[in-house]
Protein backbone atom coordinates (compact mmCIF):
# COMPACT_ATOMS: atom_id res chain seq x y z
CA UNK A 1 0.00 0.00 0.00
CA UNK A 2 2.88 2.32 0.33
CA UNK A 3 3.74 1.91 -3.13
CA UNK A 4 3.70 4.19 -6.03
CA UNK A 5 1.87 3.80 -9.20
CA UNK A 6 4.80 3.96 -11.25
CA UNK A 7 6.77 0.88 -9.17
CA UNK A 8 4.72 -1.34 -10.67
CA UNK A 9 4.77 -4.16 -11.43
CA UNK A 10 5.95 -5.52 -8.31
CA UNK A 11 6.70 -8.95 -7.33
CA UNK A 12 5.10 -9.50 -3.59
CA UNK A 13 6.60 -11.36 -0.85
CA UNK A 14 9.80 -10.14 1.78
CA UNK A 15 10.73 -13.88 2.87
CA UNK A 16 11.41 -16.62 1.48
CA UNK A 17 13.69 -19.58 1.17
CA UNK A 18 15.03 -21.75 -1.09
CA UNK A 19 18.43 -24.08 -2.77
CA UNK A 20 21.55 -22.24 -4.31
CA UNK A 21 21.64 -22.92 -8.14
CA UNK A 22 24.10 -20.71 -9.54
CA UNK A 23 26.77 -18.43 -7.59
CA UNK A 24 28.95 -15.50 -9.03
CA UNK A 25 32.14 -17.33 -7.81
CA UNK A 26 34.63 -16.11 -5.42
CA UNK A 27 34.77 -16.04 -1.55
CA UNK A 28 31.12 -16.00 -1.61
CA UNK A 29 30.98 -19.44 -3.07
CA UNK A 30 32.54 -21.15 -0.17
CA UNK A 31 29.40 -19.71 1.93
CA UNK A 32 26.89 -20.31 -0.12
CA UNK A 33 27.79 -23.10 -3.19
CA UNK A 34 25.32 -24.30 -5.29
CA UNK A 35 23.24 -26.86 -3.65
CA UNK A 36 22.90 -24.82 -0.14
CA UNK A 37 19.46 -24.70 1.31
CA UNK A 38 19.14 -21.05 2.29
CA UNK A 39 16.61 -17.86 3.56
CA UNK A 40 16.56 -14.61 1.93
CA UNK A 41 14.93 -11.53 2.67
CA UNK A 42 13.86 -9.20 -0.44
CA UNK A 43 14.59 -5.28 0.36
CA UNK A 44 13.66 -2.48 -2.12
CA UNK A 45 13.95 -3.19 -6.26
CA UNK A 46 11.60 -5.25 -8.52
CA UNK A 47 12.71 -8.30 -6.78
CA UNK A 48 10.08 -10.24 -4.65
CA UNK A 49 9.60 -13.85 -2.80
CA UNK A 50 6.40 -15.06 -5.02
CA UNK A 51 8.97 -15.78 -8.04
CA UNK A 52 10.63 -18.73 -9.11
CA UNK A 53 14.34 -17.45 -8.88
CA UNK A 54 15.91 -14.60 -7.22
CA UNK A 55 19.39 -12.47 -6.98
CA UNK A 56 20.46 -12.32 -3.28
CA UNK A 57 23.78 -10.69 -1.84
CA UNK A 58 25.73 -13.56 -0.32
CA UNK A 59 27.36 -12.08 2.09
CA UNK A 60 24.58 -9.69 3.32
CA UNK A 61 21.06 -11.02 1.97
CA UNK A 62 20.77 -14.67 2.72
CA UNK A 63 20.97 -16.88 6.08
CA UNK A 64 21.96 -20.27 5.95
CA UNK A 65 19.00 -23.02 6.96
CA UNK A 66 19.41 -25.66 8.86
CA UNK A 67 20.18 -29.69 6.85
CA UNK A 68 17.55 -31.28 8.53
CA UNK A 69 14.34 -29.19 8.19
CA UNK A 70 12.59 -29.71 4.59
CA UNK A 71 13.51 -25.88 2.91
CA UNK A 72 9.69 -25.35 2.28
CA UNK A 73 8.75 -25.65 6.09
CA UNK A 74 11.77 -22.72 6.51
CA UNK A 75 9.55 -19.95 4.27
CA UNK A 76 8.23 -18.38 7.31
CA UNK A 77 11.94 -18.40 8.93
CA UNK A 78 12.81 -14.21 9.33
CA UNK A 79 9.72 -12.10 10.27
CA UNK A 80 8.17 -14.02 13.06
CA UNK A 81 10.99 -15.61 14.85
CA UNK A 82 13.37 -12.91 14.97
CA UNK A 83 10.79 -10.45 16.19
CA UNK A 84 9.86 -12.68 18.97
CA UNK A 85 13.64 -12.85 19.66
CA UNK A 86 13.76 -9.71 19.47
CA UNK A 87 11.08 -9.13 21.87
CA UNK A 88 12.47 -11.17 24.33
CA UNK A 89 16.06 -10.11 24.22
CA UNK A 90 14.60 -5.97 24.29
CA UNK A 91 12.66 -6.62 27.29
CA UNK A 92 16.01 -7.92 29.33
CA UNK A 93 18.36 -5.15 27.97
CA UNK A 94 15.11 -2.64 29.68
CA UNK A 95 15.27 -4.81 32.66
CA UNK A 96 11.91 -6.88 32.53
CA UNK A 97 14.27 -10.20 32.97
CA UNK A 98 10.79 -11.78 34.65
CA UNK A 99 8.07 -11.53 32.30
CA UNK A 100 6.94 -9.48 29.84
CA UNK A 101 3.08 -9.03 28.59
CA UNK A 102 2.03 -9.62 25.23
CA UNK A 103 -1.18 -8.25 23.10
CA UNK A 104 -2.41 -10.25 20.54
CA UNK A 105 -1.09 -13.06 22.05
CA UNK A 106 -2.76 -15.59 19.87
CA UNK A 107 -0.70 -14.89 16.78
CA UNK A 108 2.15 -16.80 15.45
CA UNK A 109 4.34 -14.51 17.43
CA UNK A 110 2.89 -14.80 20.46
CA UNK A 111 2.23 -18.51 19.92
CA UNK A 112 6.86 -18.61 19.33
CA UNK A 113 6.93 -16.21 22.35
CA UNK A 114 5.22 -18.52 24.79
CA UNK A 115 7.79 -21.85 23.64
CA UNK A 116 10.81 -19.27 23.66
CA UNK A 117 10.01 -17.73 27.21
CA UNK A 118 10.72 -20.94 29.22
CA UNK A 119 14.02 -21.67 27.81
CA UNK A 120 14.95 -18.40 29.04
CA UNK A 121 13.57 -18.55 32.31
CA UNK A 122 11.15 -15.64 31.64
CA UNK A 123 7.03 -15.38 31.79
CA UNK A 124 4.65 -14.27 29.18
CA UNK A 125 1.63 -12.54 30.81
CA UNK A 126 -0.77 -13.54 27.49
CA UNK A 127 -3.38 -10.73 26.84
CA UNK A 128 -6.16 -12.52 24.03
CA UNK A 129 -10.00 -11.15 23.19
CA UNK A 130 -11.79 -14.57 23.16
CA UNK A 131 -12.16 -17.38 25.01
CA UNK A 132 -10.71 -19.87 22.23
CA UNK A 133 -7.82 -18.11 21.61
CA UNK A 134 -7.14 -18.67 25.75
CA UNK A 135 -8.01 -22.33 25.01
CA UNK A 136 -5.33 -22.62 22.01
CA UNK A 137 -2.55 -20.99 24.06
CA UNK A 138 -3.41 -23.30 27.19
CA UNK A 139 -2.69 -25.76 24.68
CA UNK A 140 0.76 -24.85 24.13
CA UNK A 141 1.56 -24.58 27.69
CA UNK A 142 0.79 -20.90 28.40
CA UNK A 143 -0.09 -20.54 32.08
CA UNK A 144 -0.85 -16.83 32.19
CA UNK A 145 -3.88 -15.75 29.95
CA UNK A 146 -5.90 -12.60 30.34
CA UNK A 147 -9.35 -12.66 27.94
CA UNK A 148 -10.77 -9.20 27.33
CA UNK A 149 -14.01 -9.78 26.46
CA UNK A 150 -15.62 -9.35 29.54
CA UNK A 151 -16.07 -6.30 32.02
CA UNK A 152 -12.98 -3.66 31.79
CA UNK A 153 -12.56 -3.69 35.10
CA UNK A 154 -12.32 -7.26 35.76
CA UNK A 155 -9.96 -8.00 33.27
CA UNK A 156 -7.76 -5.08 34.30
CA UNK A 157 -7.61 -6.37 37.67
CA UNK A 158 -6.77 -9.65 36.59
CA UNK A 159 -3.72 -8.02 34.52
CA UNK A 160 -2.90 -5.46 36.84
CA UNK A 161 -2.29 -8.42 39.54
CA UNK A 162 -0.16 -10.62 37.60
CA UNK A 163 1.77 -7.94 36.06
CA UNK A 164 2.43 -7.40 39.66
CA UNK A 165 2.81 -10.84 41.17
CA UNK A 166 5.58 -11.97 37.83
CA UNK A 167 7.60 -8.73 37.72
CA UNK A 168 6.74 -7.70 34.27
CA UNK A 169 7.94 -3.69 33.53
CA UNK A 170 7.82 -4.21 30.13
CA UNK A 171 4.78 -4.78 27.53
CA UNK A 172 4.82 -5.19 24.00
CA UNK A 173 1.65 -4.39 22.39
CA UNK A 174 0.67 -5.42 18.64
CA UNK A 175 -3.28 -3.74 19.36
CA UNK A 176 -2.72 -0.05 20.08
CA UNK A 177 -6.29 1.33 19.89
CA UNK A 178 -7.51 2.04 23.64
CA UNK A 179 -5.32 -0.99 24.57
CA UNK A 180 -2.25 0.90 24.86
CA UNK A 181 -3.70 3.04 27.28
CA UNK A 182 -4.67 0.39 29.57
CA UNK A 183 -1.42 -1.41 29.68
CA UNK A 184 0.48 2.33 30.28
CA UNK A 185 -2.36 2.20 33.74
CA UNK A 186 -1.52 -1.47 34.38
CA UNK A 187 2.09 -1.23 34.20
CA UNK A 188 4.47 -0.33 37.71
CA UNK A 189 6.02 3.02 37.67
CA UNK A 190 8.43 3.82 35.31
CA UNK A 191 7.54 0.38 33.23
CA UNK A 192 7.24 0.87 29.47
CA UNK A 193 4.86 0.08 26.88
CA UNK A 194 6.25 -0.88 23.62
CA UNK A 195 3.98 -0.52 20.07
CA UNK A 196 5.05 -2.81 17.44
CA UNK A 197 1.51 -2.98 15.57
CA UNK A 198 -1.48 -1.48 15.04
CA UNK A 199 -4.68 -3.88 15.10
CA UNK A 200 -6.94 -0.90 16.40
CA UNK A 201 -6.04 1.86 14.85
CA UNK A 202 -3.98 4.94 16.56
CA UNK A 203 -3.05 4.57 20.51
CA UNK A 204 -5.24 6.46 22.50
CA UNK A 205 -6.95 6.35 26.05
CA UNK A 206 -3.63 7.18 27.81
CA UNK A 207 -3.40 9.31 30.95
CA UNK A 208 -0.91 11.81 30.79
CA UNK A 209 -0.31 11.37 34.42
CA UNK A 210 1.48 8.11 33.27
CA UNK A 211 3.97 9.80 31.69
CA UNK A 212 4.71 12.65 33.38
CA UNK A 213 4.39 11.67 37.01
CA UNK A 214 5.00 7.79 37.31
CA UNK A 215 7.67 8.17 34.88
CA UNK A 216 6.09 5.51 32.39
CA UNK A 217 7.31 5.37 28.70
CA UNK A 218 4.95 4.76 25.18
CA UNK A 219 7.87 3.39 23.01
CA UNK A 220 8.68 1.15 20.02
CA UNK A 221 10.10 -1.72 18.91
CA UNK A 222 10.65 -2.44 14.94
CA UNK A 223 12.76 -5.42 13.64
CA UNK A 224 14.92 -3.74 11.53
CA UNK A 225 15.85 -1.25 13.97
CA UNK A 226 16.59 -4.15 16.60
CA UNK A 227 18.62 -5.79 14.18
CA UNK A 228 20.61 -2.85 13.19
CA UNK A 229 21.13 -1.27 16.67
CA UNK A 230 24.28 -0.68 18.29
CA UNK A 231 26.15 -0.52 14.75
CA UNK A 232 27.92 -3.06 12.25
CA UNK A 233 29.67 -5.43 14.91
CA UNK A 234 26.86 -5.67 17.20
CA UNK A 235 24.35 -6.50 14.18
CA UNK A 236 26.69 -9.17 13.11
CA UNK A 237 27.07 -10.89 16.92
CA UNK A 238 23.52 -10.37 17.31
CA UNK A 239 22.33 -11.71 14.10
CA UNK A 240 24.67 -14.64 14.46
CA UNK A 241 23.07 -15.64 17.78
CA UNK A 242 19.47 -14.87 16.71
CA UNK A 243 19.91 -17.19 13.50
CA UNK A 244 21.56 -20.02 15.80
CA UNK A 245 18.18 -19.59 17.77
CA UNK A 246 15.89 -19.69 15.46
CA UNK A 247 17.13 -22.34 13.48
CA UNK A 248 17.47 -24.95 16.28
CA UNK A 249 13.68 -23.96 16.36
CA UNK A 250 12.76 -25.05 12.85
CA UNK A 251 12.40 -27.88 12.76
CA UNK A 252 9.02 -29.56 13.47
CA UNK A 253 7.87 -29.58 17.47
CA UNK A 254 10.65 -26.44 17.48
CA UNK A 255 10.13 -23.30 19.14
CA UNK A 256 9.21 -21.19 15.82
CA UNK A 257 8.12 -23.97 13.76
CA UNK A 258 5.05 -22.58 11.31
CA UNK A 259 2.05 -25.34 11.03
CA UNK A 260 1.48 -24.71 7.70
CA UNK A 261 -1.96 -25.34 5.63
CA UNK A 262 -1.04 -26.33 2.19
CA UNK A 263 -3.82 -25.03 -0.63
CA UNK A 264 -3.44 -25.28 -4.34
CA UNK A 265 -3.24 -22.10 -6.53
CA UNK A 266 -6.57 -22.47 -7.85
CA UNK A 267 -8.47 -23.24 -4.11
CA UNK A 268 -6.13 -20.18 -2.88
CA UNK A 269 -8.87 -17.24 -2.96
CA UNK A 270 -11.29 -19.66 -1.31
CA UNK A 271 -8.48 -20.76 1.71
CA UNK A 272 -7.81 -17.45 2.17
CA UNK A 273 -11.22 -15.86 2.47
CA UNK A 274 -11.93 -18.38 4.99
CA UNK A 275 -8.50 -17.36 7.31
CA UNK A 276 -9.81 -14.01 6.90
CA UNK A 277 -12.85 -14.93 9.03
CA UNK A 278 -11.36 -16.71 11.50
CA UNK A 279 -10.29 -15.65 14.84
CA UNK A 280 -7.85 -18.40 15.23
CA UNK A 281 -4.36 -18.10 13.46
CA UNK A 282 -2.41 -21.55 14.24
CA UNK A 283 -1.59 -22.29 10.41
CA UNK A 284 -0.16 -20.19 7.53
CA UNK A 285 -1.23 -20.74 4.19
CA UNK A 286 1.02 -22.21 1.68
CA UNK A 287 0.48 -22.08 -1.93
CA UNK A 288 2.02 -25.20 -3.84
CA UNK A 289 2.77 -25.71 -7.29
CA UNK A 290 4.45 -28.79 -6.92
Amino acid sequence: YLSKADSYPIVMGLEGCGVVVATGGGLTTYRCPVGTKVGFVCGGGKQGSYSQYVTMNAITEIFPMPDDVPIEDCASFMVNPYTAVGILDTSQQAGSTKAIVHTAAASQVGQMLNKLAPMQDMEIINVVRREEQKILLEELGAKHIVVTSGEEEVWKKELKDLVKELGATCAFDAVAGDMTGHLLDVMPIKGSVYLYGALAGKAGNINPSDLIYRKKQLKSFYLTSWIKSGGSYQMVKRMMSAGNLVNSGLGQGGWCCSQFEDVTMEKAHQAIVEALDSSITGKKLRIRFD
